[in-house]
């Protein structure tokens, strides 16, 4: 197989919605483009009617109507393969209504156009009930054959893996997300000690569940100095009273250089992943605190080993135990989390899903 010169990137949403996998799909064409000579043009299956025709200088299509033929009518005659972004849930129409039609016409998109076809999992279908989680019966169907078709299957965490071996023999390729706001150059990442003695907490709606706690956050910045908490993403409208002497500020959705900006002058991320135990390597905000060099702190551990990600060494967790701590050992773990994340950035996706159509 030659390498391709133009591939179709499908993804749930464009800009102007916000959306993770989309901010992924963009950054990669762009990588794509400059390191590998591949055009992107880009698919919304979930599309909104302000949607421009181009987004970042690559075509974009809406899927407007989910049927067959109309996705293989939208097919642009110049490309050479389909990556598909496939998270599950923002392809629903509803909790019982799985795009059933869609396997089939991506089967037919490869048989009839000879087109290769690569699908990223970025997550899989499950539901969870208390503590137990187990796989949706209603989703999975769907996940199957796409895993079967493909000519290539990628995911970002081995307990993806693991489970997506059990439903296809193809090869599986198991890479972490790289940061969606952009990597900073090496020369840019200044130690923590000539930073501002600042946390951040950003992302989508789920950084709520890092305020759950607040008495083990508060502890958390009195044992490390932390002095500012930053909160960067839709508002929450949080009483700033509520975190005593520490200034807590809401900025709001803020654009990817200003988040950069923020991050690579604080000294802590926070997040709260318990929802994903085993997957922080599918976290795009712990890829951006591990890319700028910050301190990642989790609300607990989360057991994503097999992914290289082990507490206390590419992350701390939460807690008043920092008091005995010294700023070597928060330096560590901020260097290990870099060190980490560079052995899966942004060249290195782009290189292997260069090789999956070649």
């Amino acid at each position: 197989m030659s390498p391709p010169t133009k591939i179709l990137q499908i993804v749930p949403r464009l800009p102007p919605d916000n959306d993770g996998v989309g901010d992924y799909a963009r950054q990669l064409a762009q990588q794509l483009a400059s390191a590998h000579h591949i055009e992107t043009a880009f698919l919304s299956f979930c599309p909104n009617l302000e949607t421009p025709d181009t987004v970042d200088g690559f075509a974009t299509h809406q899927l407007f109507n989910h049927t067959k033929s109309h996705f293989l009518s939208l097919l642009p005659k110049d490309i050479d393969g389909i990556l598909l972004h496939y998270s599950n849930y923002p392809y629903l129409q509803s909790h019982f209504k799985a795009p059933f039609w869609f396997p089939n016409a991506l089967k037919a998109a490869k048989t009839e156009r000879n087109l290769p076809v690569v699908v990223l999992f970025h997550e899989l279908p499950t539901l969870k009930w208390k503590n137990i989680r187990v796989l949706n019966p209603i989703q999975t169907p769907v996940s199957k054959q796409l895993s079967r078709l493909a000519n290539a299957v990628v995911t970002d965490t081995q307990n993806f893996k693991r489970q997506l071996q059990k439903w296809t023999k193809n090869a599986i390729a198991c890479i972490p997300d790289f940061s969606t706001i952009g990597e900073p150059q090496q020369n840019q990442i200044q130690p923590l000690e000539k930073r501002q003695p600042r946390l951040v907490i950003f992302g989508g709606s789920d950084r709520t569940r890092a305020y759950q706690n607040l008495d083990r956050l508060l502890k958390t910045c009195q044992a490390l100095g932390i002095q500012d908490i930053c909160d960067i993403g839709t508002k929450q409208n949080i009483t700033p009273s509520r975190f005593g002497k520490i200034t807590f500020t809401e900025l709001g959705f803020q654009p990817a250089t200003k988040v950069q900006e923020i991050l690579l002058d604080s000294q802590a991320g926070f997040l709260d992943y318990t929802r994903f135990p085993g997957d922080l390597g599918k976290s795009s905000v712990f890829a951006a605190f591990c890319a700028h060099g910050v301190m990642p702190v989790c609300t607990a551990h989360n057991p994503s080993e097999a992914d290289g990600i082990f507490a206390n060494q590419q992350y701390a967790i939460a807690g008043e135990h920092f008091s005995n701590w010294s700023p070597q050992q928060c330096q560590s773990i901020a260097n290990r989390a870099r060190a980490w994340y560079t052995q899966h950035d942004l060249e290195a996706n782009a290189k292997l899903f260069s090789g999956c159509f070649s």
